[in-house]
């Protein structure tokens, strides 16, 4: 793994915008994004930034490979945004819900070499919440995706809400067997619903709209078949 630099911006409901560097980032550890310090003076967390102004969208690069990347607001998931490899992008990637910064908020990313086979399943419901839930195949199996926050099910995360958007990348391709992409399964085993995989490495990822309840008990996976 190797220290790179990740660096992107986000639009505002204005059209400004608000550059983003961060250097020697280290690959597979989750790291805060802060602003530009080549245009902002000095680097700062987002919130401290331009506190009170609402971002809607932006574009965040990584050189090789990326799990995901999200506004963070005293502990929890705030809002998601999917992030892109550089050079693979061709639009702005709108934030999952727009955010009206507040001083502490961070941008953070999990950026990943290009071999690694971390699947992110990104997702928001209808209550407006939104969600990560991760995993890292190793072989031919069954892998489940645990909240990025409190480790979780997607069912004891989610119950009693309906996702409405979702998005899973993921290096693994063909290996994926499991209709593609991620099975979301009730209690019993059945299938509740699916989102096909991106891999952020050769196309830009995009937000699926589905319409899936959640109950407790549910659980969100991959299989694999190798």
């Amino acid at each position: 793994m190797a220290n790179v630099t990740i660096c992107g911006y986000l639009r505002t409901s204005g059209g400004d915008q608000i550059p983003l560097r961060t250097d020697s980032v280290a690959e597979g550890t989750e790291t805060t994004i802060t602003t530009d310090a080549n245009l902002t003076v000095t680097a700062q967390d987002v919130g401290t930034y331009k506190p009170g102004t609402t971002v809607m969208s932006g574009e965040i690069i990584a050189p090789h490979g990326v799990a995901y990347c999200y506004i963070l607001r005293q502990g929890l998931v705030l809002s998601v945004m999917i992030p892109n490899v550089g050079g693979v992008s061709n639009q702005e990637a709108m934030l999952s819900t727009p955010v009206v910064l507040r001083p502490g908020d961070q941008i953070r990313i999990l950026a990943s070499t290009a071999a690694n086979r971390t699947a992110s399943l990104l997702v928001k419901t209808s209550s407006g919440n939104t969600r990560i839930f991760t995993g890292l195949p190793s072989g031919a199996g069954t892998t489940q995706l645990l909240d990025i926050t409190d480790s979780n099910s997607i069912g004891d995360t989610l119950q009693g809400q309906t996702i409405v958007q979702a998005c899973l990348l993921s290096v693994d391709g063909s290996k994926i067997v499991s209709s593609g992409g991620v099975w979301i399964r009730n209690a019993s085993g059945q299938l509740a619903g699916a989102v096909p995989s991106s891999n952020p490495s050769t196309v830009e990822p995009m937000w699926s709209n589905v319409n899936i309840p959640i109950a407790l008990n549910f659980t969100a996976s991959v299989v694999t078949n190798a």
